[in-house]
């Protein structure tokens, strides 16, 4: 039985002196990062701030996490879970592990489900001083984009929820 890989996307803002700092840094990270582990990755594109186009990836970016973090949210809200002192009483198991992911998305926490990753700041965002910087130092910043791929079944929550089992 032959194991298909799958393929996940990231993109990564990374600071640095030079494109080959930057891409060690994200390997690092990768490499070293214990909350998820790729089989392997690659690096498929780098940015560099000065590149015309890099803004303009960097806010599709932003906005790509805006939308993985509201549909998780609507999610929640479908279920019941509009009010936050109603989560007191979220059920153990899929709806559970969606609030948990959200909570992770806000704070920080790198996982599968991350689309755009803010390694100088450790977010899923971008800081007021992380944008002024931008405009005054762009040729230190990098958008690297990865490719992370497993030949485990991938986790991701939104494929655990029962309700998708039912679609098929």
């Amino acid at each position: 039985m032959e194991c298909k890989m799958q393929k996940i996307e990231h993109l990564f803002l990374v600071s640095g002196e030079s494109k080959e700092e930057a891409i060690s840094k994200v390997k690092h990270f990768l490499k070293s990062y214990e909350l998820v582990r790729y089989d392997q990755f690659e690096i498929k594109d780098v940015l560099n701030g000065i590149y015309e186009g890099f803004l303009k990836n960097l806010e599709e970016a932003l906005q790509k996490n805006q939308q993985i973090l509201e549909g998780f949210i609507k999610e929640l809200i479908e279920a019941g879970f509009a009010k936050t002192e109603n989560f007191k009483n979220l059920p153990q198991g899929y709806l559970s592990k969606l609030f948990h992911t959200i909570a992770h998305f806000l704070d920080g926490f790198f996982g599968i489900d991350s689309y755009f990753y803010n390694l100088v700041e450790d977010s899923h965002f971008l800081s007021f001083s992380i944008q002024e910087d931008l405009k005054k130092q762009p040729e230190k910043y990098f958008l690297i984009l990865v490719y992370g791929y497993t030949l485990e079944p991938l986790q991701k929550f939104e494929w655990l929820n029962p309700q998708r089992f039912l679609e098929f």
